[in-house]
């Protein structure tokens, strides 16, 4: 796994995960805080989209829990919210790096999922 796609929505998962996997990224998906926890224990992953409303869990708290989680204290994280800005200061305060609004632009996501995971590959490579 690559990517770890947090979205409770059946639509928003496929449309995020088959696009991403059409561009050559592993894509795990989880519906809840729980599921995302138990998906991180299982593989690692270099990035993590964590929708920011859950059944469970929101998407701070989510992130503060995956925080915890070894190797993933400084994992890039995209926060993804439907309520447009509302929610952009509470992402920041969170620790996210980047907040998109759904409807989400498929470039603009590509190009944010090129930047971090491609900057991680060539970091650890370039050691």
């Amino acid at each position: 796994m690559q990517v770890l796609l947090v979205d409770d929505n059946p639509l928003m998962q496929q449309v995020i995960s088959r696009f991403l996997v059409s561009q050559g990224y592993g894509v795990d998906i989880a519906e809840s805080g729980e599921e995302a926890l138990a998906a991180v224990r299982r593989e690692a992953c270099q990035l993590l989209i964590i929708d920011m409303r859950l059944p469970d869990l929101d998407g701070p708290e989510l992130l503060t829990i995956l925080r915890r989680e070894p190797g993933l204290a400084a994992c890039p994280a995209i926060a993804v919210s439907g309520l447009g800005e509302t929610d952009r200061e509470r992402t920041v305060t969170a620790g996210f790096d980047i907040f998109m609004v759904k409807p989400l632009d498929l470039d603009e996501l590509l190009a944010t999922v090129q930047h971090y995971i491609d900057a991680r590959v060539v970091r650890t490579v370039g050691i």
